[in-house]
């Protein structure tokens, strides 16, 4: 069921089979609102809609209904939706002639009969069980667990932390020496650039 400007034109490209569709408006014309609610300012239904539902809530008055698509579809009056509705039967086994023959409830609050067994004490027996279960398996995990952290060799850390300790002290040691080796060399090439520029200021001045 499509409701919208020029609907009927949407629906001729379906080509899937066990399909019964209906549109508002021919190509060309457009599908016009019902009323509009003075609060929200606004339409709040179209007009193909609207006698839509007041065909289900007038004429639909139980579940054993047995009014057909038939009788939904000749319901449409153009001079109250204001523009012409369409059906497209072709699709559907048996085209129009049985899809005009199925109930409306088919397609609309349709009822199914259900039977509910009780199955509490089933249920809550499985649920106990599964409870059991996962209880078992959590006790295992924690006992495999432990025991692996048991088995497991002793580790001397105080040993590693010295000895990494040890490690930072030789390394911080080799660094302050490259520093202050770096240092000499620095200070002895200053003072011989400064050699250097004293020698060459005499022998300008001899000349």
């Amino acid at each position: 069921m499509i409701d919208t400007c020029q609907a009927n034109t949407m629906y001729t490209k379906f080509y899937s089979p066990n399909i019964i569709a209906t549109g508002s408006s021919e190509i060309d014309e457009s599908s016009y609102s019902h009323h509009a609610d003075n609060d929200v300012g606004v339409a709040v239904i179209d007009r193909y809609t609207y006698y839509n539902l007041d065909f289900l809530e007038t004429e639909i008055t139980e579940p054993s209904s047995k009014k057909t698509l038939g009788d939904l579809f000749d319901s449409y009056d153009a001079t109250k939706i204001h523009s012409n509705a369409g059906v497209r039967y072709d699709l559907f086994p048996g085209g129009e002639q049985e899809a005009r023959k199925r109930l409306v409830m088919d397609f609309f609050g349709n009822v199914q009969n259900v039977e509910v067994e009780d199955t509490s004490t089933g249920n809550q027996t499985a649920w106990k069980e599964e409870l059991e279960h996962l209880k078992t398996m959590i006790e295992e995990a924690s006992e495999a667990r432990n025991g692996s952290l048991a088995d497991a060799p002793a580790v001397d850390v105080q040993v590693h932390t010295i000895k990494s300790s040890r490690k930072s002290q030789r390394a911080a040691k080799v660094d302050t020496e490259s520093a202050w080796i770096k240092q000499a060399i620095g200070v002895t090439a200053l003072f011989g650039c400064v050699g250097v520029w004293f020698a060459a200021s005499c022998f300008e001045s001899m000349k």
